[in-house]
């Protein structure tokens, strides 16, 4: 099954792929991320367009330990690697918890923000 097939079976909506890139969402309203598929493995990605601390993010995977959360290009990304033997229905299942936990963390973490930009 190819990736884009198994993220469709999963739900997730919008799935295109570009290049070596698949693009896809949980929902309609769901920000889009990332699956990058290299040496059987496949990597999953989301971007917030918001900096979460290193303690926020140490907290945030912690409680998530399956995903892990970096700042990339200034924001807080998400990723996921399933590795080359993984079930990956059942990983594209954790993958989007994750990226539900992450959103709502995030919606936190910008509002945390906001006496400090002004808005």
């Amino acid at each position: 099954m190819t990736i884009e097939a198994a993220l469709q079976a999963a739900g997730c909506v919008g799935v295109e792929r570009v290049g070596a890139v698949v693009f896809a969402r949980d929902g309609a309203e769901a920000p889009e991320f990332m699956a990058e598929e290299a040496g059987g493995r496949v990597r999953l990605t989301l971007r917030f367009a918001v900096r979460a601390t290193e303690a926020e993010r140490a907290a945030w995977m912690r409680a998530h330990p399956q995903g892990r959360l970096e700042i990339a290009e200034g924001e807080t990304q998400l990723s996921l690697v399933l590795p080359e033997e993984a079930d990956v229905a059942a990983g594209l299942r954790d993958w989007l918890g994750l990226t539900r936990a992450a959103a709502q963390a995030a919606v936190v973490w910008r509002r945390r923000q906001k006496p400090l930009y002004g808005m």
